[in-house]
């Protein structure tokens, strides 16, 4: 817990860090501050040992690995970003994120300790979710602010809690982190007259590469309304 604890504070030390050097560096630079709505699905990917690192999985007394598309159901998340597109090209923001973590019941898998092994079993399976604030740097390879159209990649991380909580039990909560690639592409939908401010929509995706503990990573893909305007 310790650990998770100490890796969470780091990561945010260095996103704020981050974002303040984005932020000094917008104001010599063009820049336009931007603020987004975003929903979308999420996929289950990788391999556990755990149910979002709060109860271990063993198959005859040995330790097990679950494949994420039978641990859990596809999903879907939902967030809000603020932040600025520096030279045309390079966006920063900061946000929040939630997902709707939809565990599978898994009466066949064997469990330690007798709580674990109940919320897996409880018809009404515990309620599990994911609040995340987070921190991403895209690049796009045309200039939005001057096209109707731009693709991007970019960097996600993501630092925030897993919380879990059953019928008749105490929620619990872990801190963890994630890193994620993200894709997508912006599509102008509307421009103020003067080239002060636009509007776009877009495909914000990405694909959850590695995480602390067992904290759940997804292919994410959704879409966002995005708000330009020049401060």
């Amino acid at each position: 817990m310790f650990h998770h604890t100490r890796t969470v504070i780091v990561t945010i030390a260095i996103l704020i860090l981050t974002a303040s050097q984005a932020v000094a560096l917008g104001r010599v630079a063009r820049r336009f501050n931007v603020i987004d709505f975003y929903g979308g699905t999420s996929s289950p990917v990788g391999k556990y040992e755990s149910l979002a690192d709060f109860v271990d999985f063993y198959i005859d007394d040995r330790p097990t690995d679950v494949d994420g598309d039978v641990l859990y159901d596809p999903t879907f998340h939902l967030g809000f970003n603020y932040g600025q597109l520096r030279n045309d090209r390079m966006l920063v923001t900061v946000g929040f994120r939630w997902t709707q973590i939809e565990a599978i019941n898994l009466l066949g898998l064997n469990t330690v300790g007798r709580q674990g092994l109940a919320i897996l079993l409880d018809p009404k399976k515990p309620s599990i979710n994911q609040y995340d604030f987070d921190f991403n740097f895209n690049y796009m390879f045309l200039s939005i602010a001057q096209r109707s159209f731009a693709p991007y990649v970019g960097v996600g991380f993501r630092a925030g809690i897993t919380s879990v909580t059953a019928k008749g039990f105490e929620s619990e909560s872990r801190l963890n982190t994630a890193l994620a690639g993200n894709f997508g592409a912006e599509l102008k939908l509307w421009e103020h007259a003067k080239k002060r401010a636009f509007l776009t929509i877009a495909s914000v995706n990405s694909y959850d590469l590695f995480s602390t503990g067992d904290r759940p990573k997804y292919f994410n893909l959704g879409a966002a309304l995005k708000y330009y305007f020049r401060p």
